[in-house]
């Protein structure tokens, strides 16, 4: 009696499609955090706190886990790219 392996994952191309939907979305959060960087810098004091470096260093990060995993799919690499993409813009307006 032989039996095939059962899969609940998603498939890699499946991850690799994910991950590179999410590159696109870690560039429109790289925008948004330009334009609240950049706002704050004309009606705030005018230089950038830790928040909003914080904010460029999370996108940095998702860029780097989303290359990641399309390289080697893994659910987790593509979770975390997801949320350090959200971290992103949220950590700059915390400034």
């Amino acid at each position: 009696m032989t039996t095939t392996p059962t899969t609940y994952g998603p498939s890699p191309l499946t991850l690799r499609l994910t991950a590179a939907g999410g590159l696109l979305l870690l560039l429109a959060c790289l925008v948004l955090t330009g334009m609240i960087t950049l706002r704050d810098a004309v009606e705030g004091d005018g230089s950038g706190g830790f928040f909003i470096a914080a904010g460029f260093w999370a996108l940095a990060a998702g860029a780097t886990a989303g290359v990641a995993a399309l390289i080697v799919p893994r659910r987790g690499l593509v979770i975390a790219q997801y949320c350090l993409a959200i971290a992103g813009p949220f950590l700059a307006v915390m400034d």
